[in-house]
């Protein structure tokens, strides 16, 4: 299989990509890791040092930052197999690169899936919520979904090193249907339902205050609010995936129907690592609860650092 990101390694050393667009590039991933780790670190920490954050929504979310960064990471290592000129006796290095694109790649979609669900079940089932989505189901689909991210990386892996890269077009096909095709219609499908309650309550609280005076309008707008966060991660990620992947089913199918150009190429490698190092951020900003346990750990830090410098400098 041709993956963008392996025609992006690729094409760095085509005699058409000049230097500004390696250096450009070089930047552009610099750029690209930093605000990635920052911003799934900071989820991930909040996720793991403040008990109040441990939703099961941001428990889908944590795994979507763990698989955004094991990305940026293959980004990152992509660039310094680069720039060691791509050696020919490291064939195993480059097949293990590629193939954990195709884990990350199902892990993230499988898991913007589950959240995509979860919303779906606080929206339409709140007084049942928490008995059909519970914390056990949760590790289970977890469990599950690293599982399938394996094998098919394990897959893909197996057939660079034992069958020669053969029968390319059935293999991306398939990981294209299972973890693109199906999430992404569990995720439109799920959303558009969660939308037309959304409007829905909309019009029948313009029509009854007593509802929003009752707190229970409060309680629907903060569900809804949840939702539309995780919508505006969903959205660009779904988009920078199916492009992604789109360009690889082309190129299995019918590679001689087209000629890519290679900044082509390297834009199209980059789309989900752009979307991996930009939503997390963006999803921090939107999360109040999230936001402000990040701020104050982060204030508490430069209060600590501040102490110490006046202790040890002050003497």
């Amino acid at each position: 299989m041709t993956t963008p990101t392996n025609t992006t390694t690729s094409s760095i050393d085509d005699p058409q990509t000049s230097p500004i667009n390696r250096e450009l590039l070089l930047l552009a991933s610099i750029l690209i890791f930093v605000f990635g780790v920052a911003g799934n670190g900071s989820i991930c920490y909040g996720f793991c040092r403040f008990h109040q954050l441990r939703t099961l929504t941001n428990y889908f979310v944590f795994n979507l930052a763990i698989a955004d960064l094991l990305l940026i990471s293959t980004l990152a290592a992509w660039i310094v197999q680069d720039f060691r000129g791509n050696p020919q006796d490291e064939r195993h290095l480059s097949v293990l690169l590629i193939n954990m694109d195709v884990l990350c790649f199902s892990a993230s979609m499988l898991n913007m899936a589950a959240v995509s669900i979860d919303r779906y079940c606080a929206v339409t089932h709140p007084f049942t919520y928490e008995q059909i989505i519970t914390k056990s189901r949760a590790h289970k689909v977890t469990i599950l979904i690293w599982v399938y991210s394996l094998a098919m990386a394990g897959v893909g892996v197996a057939r660079f090193l034992v069958m020669n890269n053969s029968d390319s077009r059935i293999f991306v096909t398939v990981l294209s249907a299972i973890s693109f095709v199906i999430p992404a219609t569990i995720m439109v499908f799920t959303h558009l339902c969660i939308f037309k309650i959304a409007w829905a309550t909309k019009q029948r609280t313009q029509r009854d205050r007593r509802e929003v005076e009752s707190g229970r309008g409060n309680e629907i707008g903060k569900t809804l609010k949840l939702s539309f966060n995780t919508l505006v991660i969903l959205v660009p990620m779904v988009t920078a995936w199916g492009i992604f992947y789109g360009v690889t089913v082309l190129e299995a199918h019918c590679l001689d129907c087209f000629q890519l150009s290679p900044q082509f190429s390297v834009t199209v490698g980059l789309l989900p690592h752009v979307t991996a190092a930009i939503d997390p951020i963006v999803y921090i900003l939107l999360t109040r609860d999230l936001r402000l346990k990040l701020c104050a750990c982060s204030c508490k830090l430069s209060r600590n650092h501040v102490s110490w410098d006046v202790k040890h400098f002050g003497q």
